[in-house]
């Protein structure tokens, strides 16, 4: 497998915001903006740190590609993919970008019935 198969050919990317717009889902994400504040975006910060969220792959809902350089900068979890579509489905698409902070992570835990007491 080559690079380019891997990787993409990055010499004929342009950024998100410049290309062709997407098509939206029946989600209704791709295309929308995010500014991202997770503490990796603090810490190593590309452009502005807004992206324009893409295509999700496998088990991810959107991939979130910088709206300036058009570099990947993560990827949208399910779960805030959900949240995100709620709003929109409420407001309306927003004119400004939604900010995504660190994301938690809350496992369900069932009732420990070993440990109760008759």
């Amino acid at each position: 497998m080559s690079q380019i198969e891997m990787f993409g050919d990055r010499s004929r990317s342009r950024p998100l915001d410049q290309q062709d717009p997407l098509p939206r889902t029946a989600a209704g994400l791709v295309g929308l903006k995010v500014k991202l504040d997770r503490p990796v975006d603090r810490e190593r910060p590309c452009c502005n740190n807004i992206c324009i969220i893409g295509p999700g792959k496998g088990p991810h809902a959107g991939a979130l590609h910088c709206a300036d350089c058009g570099q990947h900068r993560g990827w949208l979890s399910k779960p805030t993919a959900a949240w995100i579509e709620q709003v929109v489905t409420r407001f309306g698409a927003p004119t400004t970008p939604i900010i995504v902070r660190k994301s938690h992570t809350y496992e369900e835990e069932a009732p420990d019935t070993a440990s109760t007491t008759s």
